[in-house]
């Protein structure tokens, strides 16, 4: 093809300098890259991700697309920037940039680099696009800001790697504490941290997914996120159902606490007593609790006084009382919670077995104490 007669021309075309090399930068509406797809020019081919190299998409990687599809439909979707490459194999790719404009006579654009999930939820907005808000910005009028990079097969690889390996991305506690939508489980976390005297911030881990063992605090934020996520499922939809919700939660934490201190603020020398002892306050008993929590909800009721019972004691191996919680409640084991390891230093002893089997055998051994099963 001559070179007069190219085959695109992207208008306001800056370079910039990165990854070693020289790249483009430049905004394009979601009319053109719907045209560009379109057009072939643009290809969803390359990616280093599992999922787009066998073109097999995952449940995990479904939702995603489906979710940015969804928000972008509705007008308020995160997209950030793209990125898609163009090869500089000159038997491949003929193109120059000038006057600010890149002008494409040979070859096509890729999705080698990164960015193909957001970029097929682009698509499947404009496969959906009857069902977008119409007061909000339409998806072929949006704008997005778009890298183009210049990058043989191998670099292309190194910088995506490089997205995807290097750098710590936000973890879901300290993610989901600083913004929660409206009107879901993760609110709902918030807003009983923030209202519950015996939680607050100061005794709830909200900057890694764990608590560290010189920490006096109860719980990381997304154990209860994901508490609340698995066992409430009254979702509330307006701000009166969620304000009664929260006002619920927070008395049912007040109830709690009366029965069992450990569900609230104590020294870092009684929670470490109780690492090791007990499974109060460990991250399965916030499934356990909570799960009870959306019981008492559901009935007419909602009497808090159940919670007593998780006060009464257990019998262990040999008949005696023992404490509900405690490890030497024989339940625990048997239900699989505790398990035997063995330390380096060769000292066996129990430790909490995490899993979803757990998570839900606890949840119902609380239920069922409390005299809600």
């Amino acid at each position: 093809m001559a070179k007069h007669d190219p085959i695109l021309i992207l208008e306001d075309v800056r370079e910039v300098d990165d990854a070693g090399g020289v790249h483009f930068e430049t905004v394009l509406t979601g009319r053109q890259i719907i045209e560009l797809i379109n057009a072939d020019l643009l290809r969803l081919e390359g990616n280093i991700r599992p999922d787009w190299r066998t073109n097999k998409m995952s449940a995990k990687t479904k939702r995603k697309v489906g979710n940015w599809s969804h928000d972008l439909l509705a007008g308020n979707g995160v997209i950030g920037n793209l990125s898609i490459r163009i090869d500089p194999d000159p038997g491949r790719t003929d193109f120059e940039l000038e006057d600010d404009n890149l002008i494409l006579f040979t070859g096509y654009f890729d999705t080698a680099v990164d960015s193909q999930s957001r970029i097929t939820a682009i698509q499947q907005a404009a496969d959906n696009i009857a069902a977008m808000n119409p007061d909000a910005l339409h998806l072929f009028d949006r704008r997005f800001a778009v890298r183009i990079w210049v990058a043989d097969r191998r670099t292309a690889s190194r910088v995506g790697r490089s997205f995807n390996t290097e750098g710590d991305k936000v973890n879901e506690s300290a993610a989901k504490s600083a913004y929660s939508d409206d009107f879901t489980t993760d609110d709902l976390a918030n807003r009983l941290v923030h209202g519950s005297p015996h939680l607050t911030f100061n005794n709830v881990e909200v900057l890694k997914n764990s608590v560290s063992a010189s920490s006096a605090k109860l719980f990381a934020f997304n154990t209860l996120s994901k508490a609340l996520e698995n066992h409430w499922s009254d979702v509330p939809f307006t701000t009166e159902a969620r304000d009664e919700q929260v006002a619920f939660l927070v008395r049912f934490w007040d109830k709690l606490v009366e029965v069992r201190p450990e569900f609230g603020r104590v020294t870092i020398d009684e929670r470490r007593a109780l690492r090791g002892s007990s499974i109060a306050g460990s991250a399965l008993s916030v499934h356990g609790v909570v799960a009870v929590a959306a019981e008492i909800w559901r009935t007419r009721e909602r009497d808090l006084h159940c919670l007593e019972r998780l006060a009464e004691p257990a019998a262990a191996g040999n008949g005696q009382p023992v404490d509900y919680f405690a490890y030497s409640n024989p339940d625990w084991q048997s239900m699989g919670v505790l398990v035997s390891s063995v330390t380096a230093s060769g000292e066996a002893r129990l430790t909490i077995r995490s899993s979803f089997q757990t998570r839900k055998a606890v949840a119902d051994a609380f239920v069922a104490k409390v005299g809600l099963i």
